[in-house]
């Protein structure tokens, strides 16, 4: 297998639930992000875990206070017990305002965090090998990693919160523990059975739950895909014409039904493991009371044993607390364990270290190449050798499925060869840095993918330094200036409504020119068009036909389609069929030749005299 074929399936290597992952060594990286970032999160943090910290022990000094007050008797007790409680109220309100407070104030910050990560997964997944992106099991192998940045209370931002709240719970517990230890180890015995219990359930229920991620991600992508066809205004006219409402309501509901089982599936068994939890924590109720009945009756006043009993309740509050927060960031932490991975790992975006070819266009040699899918076994090629000469202007005919564009895909480095070699200029294609590698190419496919941007903006592709001159001139070349021209706002008209009210839809024709002149505006050394006159009309196609020699500007240019009249504008004319290169030569030769395709050219020559009489 080649170099590069064995890059094209590039994955993860942990298909098997990962339970043992290094939980301290993913949480340092979070909190020298968080000092790389803001670290005055840090500053507000230890003011929140002072504030916090005290707040909790006014209401289990209060009862104290009150009842020994009231156990003195005597005309000014009720004074006292009012100066009591109202110092307080006064001191609560104080404390409790600051403690909310800051509390909520890093809120947005650590939103910001999280949205940073958002940004590094979003680059990785736009840069990383394309073969990724056409693989269906993809999204559902890495459904982990999405989901440590989706959710501003899970993953990522919600183990940010946990960690900015612990250390005022952990204080408390400790000072806590101090106190009531002195009256009675069993008692923090009894506390610590309910902490272990919370503990123990909650991470069974996250083991079996982690175990389900990838079918729960199955099925939801799969309820999500009926959920967008029903929503998606291009496949109106179908659905309506087709009558295809019924079978999608039908499919929909049975994937529904599959996701319904998997997720009571999963409630049933945290429902049931409740039942232990909830077990240890009577058991643990039982012996505190216990406890502090015990010495009431041996002598401990009813004061102490109200301000005992609350600091109990209170330190049995805090760990249950501190109990979920910890099965929280070891459960979520896997999740952000799996992005760290996904960041670090080379998912085949970087390629080699060889900069782009400058001031020359290419030749292209392909070398006994053969070829299939990652995860196929059918090889679209075997054994291929073509040589695509510097200034040459290519054509690439054949049948569906010929491999027409997959030539193109292999071309500009979007899939690696399976056997094989490609080389550019004589260096081998894997040398090159994937981002030098694309950037030598201007490409126009068959899908047009038109962005929620300007016109200037999509032209350009770029939203920066943008030259006007140029994008006027490339949408003049594509035969759309005029359209463009009569938009309300020209160049700086935003395309789409998904971003601005106002934005407008081009025609597929339209669409069409708009890439030829995305293509145009890069200028790179080698054009590739696949498909490209597709949606035109013919006189539109035969605009373009007629300026082709323009427009590649004597560079390199590989020309697909499956309308041959257009291979007369092209220097040679490669056909492919299932076994690979079958003709190669001019359009004459190969006419002369008498071939498959001299039987193709004459027979959509028929259609075109029939249409013409």
């Amino acid at each position: 297998m080649g170099r590069a074929g064995k890059a094209g399936r590039v994955a993860m290597d942990n298909s098997k639930v990962n339970l043992s992952y290094p939980l301290g060594a993913t949480l340092k990286r979070m909190l020298r992000n968080v000092a790389e970032q803001n670290p005055r999160l840090f500053l507000y943090c230890g003011l929140y875990t002072v504030t916090a910290a005290i707040y909790p022990f006014l209401a289990v000094m209060l009862p104290k206070q009150i009842l020994g007050e009231l156990q003195k008797g005597g005309d000014a007790r009720p004074e006292a017990v009012i100066r009591i409680a109202a110092g307080y109220f006064i001191l609560a309100g104080i404390i409790g305002f600051v403690h909310i407070f800051l509390k909520h104030r890093p809120y947005s910050k650590l939103s910001l965090l999280r949205l940073d990560y958002v940004k590094h997964v979003s680059v990785k997944t736009m840069e990383m090998a394309y073969p990724h992106t056409e693989d269906a099991a993809f999204m559902q192998k890495y459904d982990k990693v999405f989901i440590a940045t989706q959710s501003n209370e899970n993953g990522v931002e919600g183990i940010y919160h946990k960690l900015y709240e612990m250390p005022a719970v952990f204080l408390t517990i400790a000072a806590l523990s101090i106190f009531i230890g002195r009256l009675s180890v069993f008692l923090l015995a009894g506390l610590c059975l309910n902490l272990a219990a919370i503990v123990w359930v909650s991470g069974k229920n996250h083991r079996f739950r982690y175990e389900k991620k990838e079918e729960e991600a199955k099925w939801r992508r799969k309820v999500n895909y009926y959920s967008q066809a029903a929503s998606d205004f291009t496949y109106g006219k179908d659905i309506r014409m087709y009558g295809m409402k019924e079978r999608i309501s039908e499919n929909a509901s049975r994937e529904i039904l599959g996701y319904k089982r998997l997720n009571h599936l999963l409630a049933s068994r945290e429902y049931h493991l409740g039942f232990v939890g909830l077990a240890a924590v009577l058991i643990g109720d039982v012996l505190i009371y216990g406890i502090l009945v015990y010495h009431t009756i041996n002598g401990m006043s009813i004061a102490d044993f109200s301000m005992y009993l609350t600091a109990a309740l209170t330190l049995s509050s805090y760990l249950k607390q501190a109990a979920e927060q910890m099965s929280f960031v070891i459960n979520e932490g896997q999740y952000v364990y799996e992005m760290y991975c996904f960041l670090d790992k080379d998912m085949g975006e970087k390629g080699g270290s060889r900069k782009a070819i400058e001031g020359d266009t290419l030749e292209i040699v392909f070398d006994d190449v053969s070829f299939c899918y990652p995860g196929g076994e059918k090889y679209i090629f075997r054994h291929l050798n073509l040589t695509i000469h510097k200034g040459e202007r290519l054509a690439v005919v054949g049948i569906n499925g010929a491999g027409k564009s997959t030539l193109v895909k292999l071309m500009l480095g979007l899939f690696d060869v399976t056997e094989g070699e490609i080389r550019i200029n004589e260096i081998p294609i894997h040398e090159f840095d994937k981002k030098e590698l694309f950037s030598m190419f201007s490409a126009v496919f068959q899908d047009i993918n038109i962005l929620a941007f300007t016109v200037r903006e999509n032209v350009a592709a770029s939203l920066k330094n943008i030259d006007d001159e140029q994008v006027a001139a490339a949408l003049e070349q594509a035969g759309l200036w005029e359209a463009v021209e009569g938009l309300p706002k020209k160049t700086e008209q935003m395309m789409l409504k998904g971003i601005e009210e106002d934005g407008i839809s081009l025609s597929g024709g339209q669409n069409q020119k708009l890439a030829i002149a995305r293509a145009l505006y890069k200028d790179a050394n080698m054009v590739v068009m696949d498909e490209p006159t597709a949606a035109l009309d013919p006189l539109a196609e035969a605009e373009i036909y007629e300026n082709f020699g323009k427009l590649v500007k004597g560079k390199t240019a590989v020309f697909i389609s499956h309308r041959l009249a257009s291979t007369r504008f092209c220097d040679h004319i490669a056909l492919l069929d299932e076994d690979g290169l079958k003709e190669y030569g001019t359009h004459e030769e190969l006419m002369e030749l008498g071939g498959s395709y001299y039987e193709m050219f004459t027979i959509q020559g028929k259609y075109y005299t029939k249409e013409e009489d």
